[in-house]
């Protein structure tokens, strides 16, 4: 019959109601899964170094004078051959400690896991030896006398060793010359060599 509808399809939507899916956008449920992971990755991070500032705290107990006298007994030039190596060790490991910082992908974790986590306990490592580091070196320094409170005796290394200390600081100041002097040269042949490079015909 001519006035009869036939029961056909469903008519479409229109062009302007159909939704197209852009590889460009990322969906919701993708950009979930990545703040899941970046707050993983920061929660392990945040133990990571709690259990460090821990472990710290307790191995504090065996640092200080204990090793200091150690140091004086068997290390090879006593406590100034230590204060030496002290000395030298601090721009080492402050150098690395920022190196594996510079080196973490922080937005791309994701794409270089191994790397970044690696980078990141290396980080947290350097940083708990800054702090042992730090706590000798206060040791040294201890005159009994700081701070705003009573007078207390002085570290058993201030009063055998009272200039320890300086000979730190000038091994801890040859040792960064060093490591400037190293790196200016570095920077020079790597800018040499590209200039070389640069300038060599096709």
């Amino acid at each position: 019959m001519a006035g009869s509808a036939k029961p056909g399809r469903r008519r479409a939507a229109a062009a302007s109601l159909r939704y197209e899916h852009r590889p460009g956008k990322r969906s919701g449920q993708e950009s979930k899964r990545s703040s899941k992971g970046d707050t993983l990755f920061g929660c392990l991070v945040f133990l990571v170094f709690t259990a460090v500032v821990v472990l710290l705290a307790l191995l504090d107990m065996f640092w200080g004078d204990d090793t200091w006298e150690w140091s004086a007994d068997t290390w090879p030039g006593g406590a100034y051959g230590f204060a030496v190596f002290l000395g030298a060790l601090v721009p080492c490991v402050t150098t690395v400690f920022f190196m594996a910082l510079g080196r973490v992908a922080w937005k791309s974790w994701k794409a270089h896991k191994i790397r970044s986590l690696g980078c990141t306990l290396l980080a947290v490592v350097c940083g708990a030896a800054m702090l042992q580091l730090v706590s000798l070196i206060y040791n040294a320094q201890n005159t009994g006398k700081w701070g705003r409170g009573a007078d207390s005796a002085p570290s058993w290394v201030f009063s055998n060793y009272p200039w320890l200390w300086a000979v730190g600081l000038v091994s801890t100041i040859a040792m960064a010359a060093l490591l400037i002097a190293l790196a200016v040269a570095r920077q020079k042949r790597t800018s040499s060599t590209t200039d070389a490079g640069a300038l060599e015909p096709n």
